[in-house]
């Protein structure tokens, strides 16, 4: 116990003196950065605006292009690109959510090491190559991993309420597309997405490591400078809030019942964001402590784990309370939740329940940014998200600040017991 109470004063100590800095480069990229000493490591991540919701109707097109990215460039072929990153012990990687696009470099911070890892690195952002054998290739991976979610379940239940939640917003699609938009992406599409969206106004670069303010103005330039100016996507519509009660049931040859309930949540700067946090990580969102953890779980015995979570991305992203009961329980299992639901956001928490909650969030919270790669993450949601330079800073405060009260209401506020969505995958009895 004392050495944890030391780790986490070492910690708190560390947030604390977090001095985050922000600028733009000429080109129109932010920039985010953040100086860590004791590894000589530095850590890249960029985030464009550039992912699943820039889709259109060729569904999986993002995705695509950001798995192409390290295949080849104008001057290396993918082997030679492995090899240097690998020759200077750098990690290269990039993937593609809804709202971005993400490439992430680590590497070490000797002079040498590092002007190569970045002499690579930037030309495999502003001088890819993208070429028909590697798209073939993804291509084909990308249609089995299609088919194999077609054989799960949980992935059934997620695509079902993400179509169920956005409706005709772009976030309803899967990500990686379906069997027939991705047989149709040509290379002429693929270069068309890079051109619009992999340009410097359209970039958030988040720093972490031991490097100084200058090297990072340099590094962050020559990544910008690489790329074309371009311009700043459209902000995408918000999500609307369902207009009635949708009950869904998917048929599955499966002995449980994937159960999700829930409907539109909210995006970062909504204005009950931490009050809503500190509520669904009483409620839900603290495991087998939790309220509905406790009510399915331990009293009832119905499900082996039940969670509840928002999503929260640029347009708005959904609340959700998801579990997996045997076929014969469904019915009791989803009457026990959105009872538990509606008693959460009728009926005041306990002081203690409250304090709990605050503790638990607050010193997870400490450990989550101790690490340089937990705080390049918030460095680029705070970068993404145009959120204020102190969100790490005041997280904390936000959350000591909050009353039973506060959470009561903003449940009220946001969730409509009458416009849930109840989905279930499974075989009904």
């Amino acid at each position: 116990m004392r050495v944890l109470v030391l780790l986490l004063l070492f910690v708190s100590s560390a947030q604390a003196e977090l001095d985050i800095k922000h600028w733009t480069t000429p080109e129109g990229a932010k920039v985010f950065f953040a100086q860590t000493k004791g590894l000589p490591i530095l850590d890249i991540q960029l985030n464009f605006d550039a992912a699943a919701s820039r889709d259109g109707d060729q569904f999986g097109l993002a995705s695509l292009t950001s798995a192409l990215f390290g295949t080849a460039t104008q001057y290396h072929n993918e082997e030679q690109i492995i090899n240097a990153f690998e020759a200077v012990g750098a990690q290269f990687s990039t993937s593609s959510l809804k709202d971005m696009s993400i490439v992430s470099l680590r590497t070490l911070t000797r002079q040498p090491i590092l002007k190569k890892s970045l002499n690579i690195f930037t030309e495999v952002i502003a001088q890819p190559s993208f070429e028909q054998t590697y798209l073939t290739r993804e291509k084909r991976q990308t249609l089995r991993a299609i088919e194999a979610a077609k054989q799960s379940p949980a992935s059934v239940a997620s695509l079902a309420f993400n179509q169920a939640v956005f409706s005709d917003h772009p976030y309803a699609h899967p990500k990686i597309g379906t069997q027939e938009t991705i047989s149709q992406i040509s290379l002429k599409d693929i270069k068309r997405h890079y051109q619009q969206y992999y340009v410097a106004k359209n970039l958030t670069i988040a720093l972490v490591g031991d490097i100084s303010k200058v090297q990072a103005k340099q590094i962050a330039r020559q990544i910008s400078h690489g790329l074309n100016v371009g311009k700043k996507a459209k902000v995408n519509s918000i999500v609307l809030p369902l207009e009635q009660l949708q009950t869904i049931h998917i048929e599955f040859p499966s002995k449980q019942t994937h159960l999700l309930i829930g409907q539109a949540g909210i995006n970062r700067s909504h204005p009950d964001y931490y009050p809503l946090y500190l509520g669904n990580h009483i409620f839900g969102g603290s495991g087998l402590t939790s309220i509905l953890s406790d009510e399915i779980r331990e009293k009832k015995g119905l499900a082996y784990s039940a969670y509840s979570y928002f999503t929260k991305m640029q347009s708005n992203g959904f609340f959700m309370m998801r579990m997996q009961t045997k076929n014969s329980q469904t019915k009791e299992a989803k009457k026990i939740a959105i009872r538990t639901l509606k008693y959460f956001i009728t009926h005041p928490m306990t002081q203690q329940q409250l304090q709990d909650g605050k503790d638990n969030i607050i010193g997870g919270f400490a450990l989550e940014t101790a690490s340089n790669a937990n705080i390049l993450t918030y460095l680029s949601i705070i970068g993404f998200y145009n959120l204020p330079l102190d969100y790490l800073s005041g997280f904390t405060d936000k959350i000591k600040g909050i009353s039973a009260e506060d959470i009561q209401k903003s449940y009220k506020r946001l969730i409509d017991m009458d416009k849930l969505i109840v989905l279930s995958v499974g075989k009904a009895i």
